[in-house]
């Protein structure tokens, strides 16, 4: 596998010979669609560059936030973009990085891309990435999984791809999920999928507060249906949504008055929970989702790299078996400072490569769009910027 300063040249090269090649045969309408599109503006999450396939989700779990955002909770169509259209998008995001070793893909971050609403957008997105891009994939879903969908999904996904089936309770989902599909129907599809050989955990998103007695029973039925490991993730919270979650009987943490935004909401204890007792079950646990992606990527192919989303620099790292600080691409400072005006735009005055860092200093000027971001997924490691006007980057709490 290319690494480093080779996978950001090839990338780059990439990922401008798709460009050229998709606005030559897409029509003027289409590539108005995609150049106009989120997807090609988009900034990565920790978890990768959030892929839509559908607007909205129809499942209605009280817990959800999409509402909140201005997508609709309750109900989905199919996303717009074909997938040449699509495929464009992606190659004009000054923030997205193909290949291998480039920008994670998520798939499910506000619509459930697994719904018979949306499954072939998800799927068609998939094979062209699969084509063209290479880069690891994750899919979240609620959805059940036939064996034929499960087979579609096979044949569809590039060669890291990797499925979260979210689940957080097991006896009270009608009240939370009235419209989901049964914890146990889930359970199923985590099983049919890790069966076929696709990396398959436990989305335990969100912990909720009032859940404590269901994590074991909950855990061991997750490793029955074969599953790879758990990520254990946040809770977001607005007035209104938490409101919800009262009226069902959970114990919510007080709001600051008048909080209408979504915030993250502490829940240390809970999920220190979730990582003690898959520890003790022999299931790994996993605090972010990237580490899920990058986790796959070593079982599939046996290949070490540190996490795109940098979460080993910060608390979130949990460790497992790949052990990003020391799974970094070698690189010398020569090497660095190539990337570094390959992918800022500009020819920085040093470099310092220290661990999981990068210090770049450079002149007063303008950065490219997006050059940090490419540096920090190539090189693996935090971009740290020093110049007069220019603010430092502080690491990721």
């Amino acid at each position: 596998m290319e690494l480093g300063l080779s996978s950001l040249r090839r990338g780059l090269a990439l990922k401008e010979a798709l460009r050229r090649s998709l606005e030559g045969r897409l029509s003027s309408e289409s590539r108005r669609r995609a150049l106009g599109d989120g997807h090609a503006r988009r900034k990565p999450r920790p978890c990768g560059l959030t892929i839509h396939t559908c607007v909205g989700c129809p499942y209605a779990c009280l817990y959800c936030y999409i509402d909140d955002l201005g997508f609709p909770r309750g109900k989905a169509h199919a996303y717009s973009l074909r997938g040449e259209e699509w495929l464009l998008s992606l190659a004009s995001n000054p923030f997205f990085l193909p290949g291998l070793q480039g920008t994670y893909l998520s798939f499910g971050s506000v619509c459930e891309p697994l719904h018979p609403t949306c499954i072939n957008t998800t799927l068609e997105y998939l094979s062209q990435a699969r084509s063209y891009l290479l880069n690891p994939c994750q899919v979240a879903t609620k959805s059940t999984l036939s064996e034929g969908a499960v087979g579609k999904l096979l044949e569809s996904s590039p060669p890291v791809l990797n499925v979260l089936v979210t689940i957080v309770t097991l006896r009270r989902s009608e009240l939370l999920e009235p419209k989901a599909p049964s914890p146990q129907a889930r359970l199923e599809a985590l099983s049919r999928l890790s069966r076929r050989g696709i990396p398959s955990f436990l989305f335990l998103r969100p912990t909720l507060p009032g859940l404590e007695d269901e994590v074991d029973e909950l855990l061991e039925e997750a490793k029955r249906a074969g599953a790879m490991g758990v990520v254990v993730g946040g809770l977001r919270l607005s007035e209104g949504l938490a409101s919800r979650l009262r009226s069902a009987g959970l114990k919510v943490p007080p709001l600051k008055a008048g909080c209408s935004r979504l915030v993250d909401v502490a829940q240390r204890e809970l999920k220190d929970l979730v990582v003690k007792t898959a520890r003790a079950k022999g299931l790994p646990p996993f605090r972010s989702a990237c580490c899920a992606t990058t986790y796959s990527l070593f079982k599939l192919t046996g290949v070490k790299l540190a996490c795109a989303g940098l979460c080993f620099t910060s608390k979130l790292c949990t460790g497992c078996q790949v052990g990003c600080a020391s799974a970094l691409p070698k690189l010398d400072e020569e090497e660095a400072l190539e990337a570094a005006s390959m992918a800022l735009g500009l020819r920085p005055r040093s470099v310092r490569v220290e661990g999981g860092y990068v210090e770049v200093e450079v002149d007063a000027g303008s950065l490219r769009r997006g050059g940090v971001e490419l540096l920090q997924v190539a090189l693996r490691r935090r971009i740290k910027i020093l110049a007069g006007h220019l603010p430092h980057l502080p690491p990721r709490s």
